[in-house]
C-alpha cells in the first residue's frame, strides 16, 4: 500500500527507531540500514522517472550559528495538485551535523542523486555511497547532532 507523502517524516523516524539503537546518534551502519529500509516504503508519488529519489550529500554549510559540516540523505518526492500538475517537492532529510575542522574542510562538498526511473538498482547506488571517503573521516568524529526533518521545496 502506498502511503501519503505527508507521513514520510514519521515513517523515516520509525525506521530509525526500529534499529533499536539506545544511542541518541545512530551509527553510520544504522543510518545506512535505515535509508535502505526507508527506500522500500512506497509513497503516493506521481508516475515519472524522477518523482521519487534520494540525494546523498555532504559539505560545509553556513545556515547554523557555528561553521557546520553536514552529511546525510534526502528522500525527495514530487507533490502534485488535484489535476496532477507539479506543485513542489517534499524532502525528508536524515543528517549528521559536525563542527567544521581541517579534516572535514578538506573534503569539500559532494552530492549524488538516485531516482527510481534511472535504471540503477538502489542497492548498487548505496554501495557506491558507502565507499565515499567521507565515512572514513567522520567515523573518528563525534557529531553535534543527528536530525531527521521534512520540508517543502
Amino acid at each position: 500500500m502506498r502511503r501519503p507523502i505527508d507521513s514520510a517524516l514519521s515513517v523515516a523516524q520509525g525506521v530509525v527507531d526500529q534499529l533499536g539503537s539506545s544511542r541518541e546518534v545512530p551509527t553510520v551502519e544504522e543510518v545506512m540500514a535505515a535509508v535502505n529500509n526507508f527506500e522500500r516504503v512506497e509513497f503516493d508519488v506521481p508516475s515519472g522517472a524522477d518523482s521519487d529519489g534520494f540525494l546523498f550529500q555532504y559539505g560545509e554549510v553556513n545556515w547554523f550559528p557555528e561553521p557546520t559540516f553536514t552529511v546525510g540523505f534526502v528522500r525527495q518526492m514530487e507533490l502534485v495538485d488535484a489535476e496532477g500538475e507539479h506543485e513542489g517537492y517534499s524532502q525528508v532529510q536524515l543528517e549528521y551535523r559536525y563542527l567544521v575542522d581541517a579534516d572535514l574542510r578538506s573534503l569539500k562538498s559532494h552530492n549524488s542523486w538516485w531516482f527510481r526511473g534511472d535504471g540503477t538498482p538502489f542497492e548498487e547506488w548505496l554501495k557506491l555511497v558507502k565507499r565515499d571517503p567521507v565515512w572514513r573521516v567522520i567515523r573518528e568524529k563525534a557529531p553535534m547532532e543527528f536530525c531527521i526533518s521534512q520540508e517543502l521545496a
